[in-house]
């Protein structure tokens, strides 16, 4: 999987850039309602395409949030299709209830153990596993032609939006420390934090999401003139006490990285 994830973010740039969250989330329940579609309808081809939608988007929404998806389950041998269809539709719509909390309007609730993001996620690919195992697919065999074919023909098809996955900060502190890191927008010369904080889209929403799905970190990576500040770092910063921000060096790149207490 962690192959899989690597070779859909390369193609993701490539054609142009993620979607928003929940942009994501409706294309998601879109190509769900292709799949039950193609069942409906008897058409195997449709489906073993459809069901391969699912996978890439749902792999797209696990990069957003620097998930390390798990190589999906073996469901019950015994189902009937309609009812893994049943358990897509049902994995769907929990993957759409915490997207909504924490991206949309719903109000964000601590997460029950293995409730996360992650597990539903996985629950969706599990399903599409499944199904395609009923109709003897190899999903898998058939994903890298098709990531190969999308990178080909829809180069620069989506427009490009800021996602915390793919800002140079983070995508630069990786070479140093692996994990699961969201990145900052790049700093102005001689910004004082408080007018980079509101500028910068992504911090909020780290705040909120790191102590459910167990981020690492954010990082902002300083240059020579960057951010002003008075005092100590975390005083500078606006988090909560249960966040520390440290300043961590590598080849002479500094970068300043919030993370939870350990």
């Amino acid at each position: 999987m962690k192959e899989i994830q690597q070779r859909i973010d390369r193609m993701i740039l490539h054609l142009g850039g993620y979607w928003r969250p929940l942009s994501g989330l409706a294309r998601l329940l879109e190509e769900v309602g292709e799949v039950g579609a193609a069942l409906r309808r008897g058409q195997e081809e449709q489906l073993k395409e459809e069901l391969l939608d699912v996978i890439v988007i749902s792999t797209c929404l696990a990069n957003q949030y620097a998930i390390p998806l798990q190589h999906p389950n073996q469901l019950n041998g015994t189902d009937s299709v309609p009812l893994l269809y049943f358990r897509l539709v049902e994995e769907a719509g929990e993957v759409g209830r915490i997207l909504n909390a924490y991206e949309g309007d719903k109000a964000l609730k601590p997460n029950k153990i293995n409730n996360s993001l992650q597990s539903h996620l996985e629950g969706v690919q599990s399903a599409v596993m499944a199904i395609g195992d009923r109709f003897g697919f190899d999903l898998f065999a058939a994903l890298y032609p098709l990531i190969e074919e999308k990178s080909s023909r829809d180069f620069g098809r989506f427009d490009q939006t800021p996602d915390p996955i793919t800002e140079p900060s983070v995508r630069n502190y990786l070479h140093y420390k692996t994990g699961r890191y969201w990145g900052g927008v790049e700093v102005k010369p001689f910004e004082k934090i408080d007018r980079y904080i509101k500028r910068e889209r992504h911090f909020e929403r780290f705040l909120k999401l790191a102590p459910i799905e167990r981020l690492d970190g954010f990082v902002i990576q300083q240059p020579k003139d960057g951010l002003l500040f008075d005092g100590d770092l975390n005083e500078a910063f606006p988090v909560p006490d249960s966040f520390i921000v440290e300043r961590e060096t590598y080849d002479n790149q500094v970068f300043f990285v919030i993370r939870l207490r350990p």
